[in-house]
């Protein structure tokens, strides 16, 4: 990182830790300015974060290179964002929540070369500057069923799935309303044990399911209509989401008869034998100006069209489809495991994520207690296999590109992925994360790699 974006970046960290003193002294700390009801939350809620990566790959064999090949010669590359989240009480069950944010990096090659990619932080704009936008700004209505007085549903201002309380009675059960600027991966596939880069693993593969083509802008938000059913262990969502105007595009298509997306998740999180486990299935229709790949193919091999890149927008919009399955249990108070299996039709161009279309993930977690009271060390390991569809394989066969990996030819493997880390929390707000990733076949060649990636993590929480 130059000069100029380390001083930004730590121009960024200062206006972290100043809202860290603000935010403490925003926190409601009387109980009796509390609102009446016992099913309201506080007037005001600020938190913040701010997460600093930097990593290396050494050099690595490459037979040959194209334009989203992954740079064989060594390369270091660091990123930051910085978020504050604040939620504000509107009406009984009703918050609106904002968070603006601040992120700046780049990753290795501008992102490209590696579907699942070792930063699960990183966005996918190419300017390493750091820029200030609003991440989210929604509303969030709670419509509670039945004569609970149990305060409605798990809210946190970084949003994350509701995880239903075994201990709450059958009665607690609740709508959920959303609707406003966030992102899908806040609502849908938040499997405890890896899902949070900032804390948890890196990879894109094991953060989320590698093949959802989930709906965002370039950085990762959407605009976002969700309505939930919160029962206390089980849980029912439908969300409505734009999609791009073009592949990893930044601006939004208004046009719903050109563009949409429909995802369906439903939840289980309770308890088996005395151990917490948590169970996600989810769905997904993505439509979309996405090109299908037989199309371009066919009209590169008849002349007709001699350009393979899928980034810009078909004449006409197509259909894509895939589901995912989440599962986690903790074995024990110290060890939690998860698995993650997702899939695609892959007929249909990439649009939003990234060029998986069937992945498969596994890994474990161990807490390891020490001196300091009350804080773990986090130990963490996972394997991802990533794979493509025949039509999404012959595409990159025939030098055509993506706007994540194409090397300009294929020798197919399925990219696998191995990724070890431990988390030190050297404070209550502050943690390190010592990371290192093997990577086979980066971009599914077997041609190129493999590649090691070492990294390094600062996170800090209030």
């Amino acid at each position: 990182m130059q000069v100029k974006h380390l001083r930004q970046a730590l121009l960024a960290l200062a206006v972290v830790f100043v809202c860290i003193h603000f935010s403490a002294r925003a926190q409601v700390s009387d109980q009796s300015r509390a609102w009446a009801d016992t099913l309201s939350y506080p007037v005001w809620e600020i938190h913040d974060q701010f997460t600093f990566i930097t990593q290396y790959h050494p050099a690595f064999h490459a037979a040959y290179s194209g334009k989203n090949s992954l740079s064989a010669a060594a390369d270091q590359a660091s990123s930051l964002t910085a978020t504050l989240f604040i939620g504000r009480r509107l009406w009984r069950n009703a918050m609106v929540y904002c968070s603006p944010e601040i992120s700046g990096g780049k990753g290795f090659d501008d992102v490209h070369g590696i579907a699942g990619f070792p930063n699960g932080d990183i966005y996918r704009v190419n300017d390493p500057s750091p820029k200030g936008y609003i991440a989210r700004l929604y509303v969030k209505q709670y419509f509670v069923l039945g004569s609970s007085q149990k305060k409605a549903g798990k809210d946190v201002l970084q949003p994350e799935t509701y995880a239903p309380d075994p201990a709450q009675p059958a009665s607690a059960r609740q709508i959920e309303a959303i609707v406003g600027k966030l992102s899908m991966t806040d609502l849908f596939d938040d499997n405890p044990a890896s899902h949070d880069p900032r804390t948890q693993f890196l990879n894109w593969s094991m953060m989320d399911d590698g093949a959802w083509d989930f709906p965002a802008d370039t950085r990762g938000y959407d605009a976002i209509l969700s309505l939930a059913y919160l029962a206390p262990r089980f849980t029912f969502r439908i969300a409505e989401a734009l999609e791009p105007t073009q592949a990893n595009g930044r601006k939004l298509n208004w046009h719903l008869h050109r563009s949409h997306a429909e995802t369906i998740e439903i939840i289980y999180a309770g308890k088996c034998f005395q151990h917490h486990v948590f169970a996600g299935m989810h769905i997904y229709h993505n439509f979309t100006p996405a090109p299908i790949y037989a199309t371009v193919i066919n009209e590169k091999l008849t002349g007709v069209d001699t350009a393979l890149d899928v980034i810009d927008p078909a004449a006409t919009s197509h259909a894509k489809y895939g589901a995912g399955i989440s599962l986690s249990e903790e074995i024990n108070n110290r060890t939690q495991i998860f698995l993650r299996a997702g899939w695609n039709d892959g007929h249909t161009a990439t649009w939003a994520f990234t060029e998986i279309d069937r992945s498969l993930s596994a890994g474990g977690v161990y807490q390891i207690p020490f001196a300091r009271k009350q804080q773990m060390m986090q130990l963490g390991y996972a394997l991802a296999v990533n794979g493509l569809s025949a039509p999404h394989r012959h595409f990159l066969e025939i030098s055509g590109y993506g706007f994540v990996i194409g090397d300009g030819h294929l020798h197919y493997n399925t990219e696998d992925i191995a990724e070890l880390y431990l988390l030190f929390p050297i404070h209550r707000f502050i943690a390190i994360t010592g990371d290192i990733q093997a990577i086979s076949h980066p971009a599914y060649n077997r041609d190129r790699g493999p590649v090691a990636v070492g990294s390094l993590r600062m996170h800090v929480s209030f």
